[in-house]
């Protein structure tokens, strides 16, 4: 059954492959042999030219903002993890002094009569998505 699903998709993406093709045939055919635009070389020469033509000044500027970027980085990391142990020294406290709650909660209850049965309380926080910030 599962290769019968994967040769139907297999098909129809030939299909279309195939059909594209046949309409892109026509204006693929009245193209010129040879394209007429920049040449290679040119770019590679330009932008070899752009680079030679950056000022120290420039330079200097970027090492600082690529230095000062890294070190933000490492700071927003180290935030990260030291707000993830707090979250879990914090989680391990609450289901410590929840258990301790229910421990004296269970030996006398209300006016002295047993406690009645309490479902299980949810005490985990929400998974926080890690931060990215933005290129």
């Amino acid at each position: 059954m599962l290769q019968l699903i994967v040769l139907i998709i297999f098909v129809l993406s030939l299909g279309g492959i195939v059909f594209i093709l046949v309409r892109k045939i026509p204006v693929l055919s009245q193209l010129p042999e040879v394209h007429e635009g920049v040449q290679k070389e040119n770019i590679f020469n330009n932008w070899i030219n752009k680079i030679k033509n950056i000022s120290p000044d420039k330079i200097i500027l970027l090492k600082f903002l690529s230095k000062t970027r890294v070190l933000v980085l490492k700071l927003e990391k180290f935030v990260d993890n030291w707000l993830q142990k707090m979250r879990k020294k914090f989680i391990a406290e609450k289901k410590q002094a929840e258990s301790r709650s229910e421990a004296a909660a269970s030996t006398t209850g209300e006016n002295g009569n047993p406690p009645a049965s309490r479902p299980p309380k949810d005490t985990t926080l929400p998974p926080v998505p890690p931060t990215v910030p933005p290129m």
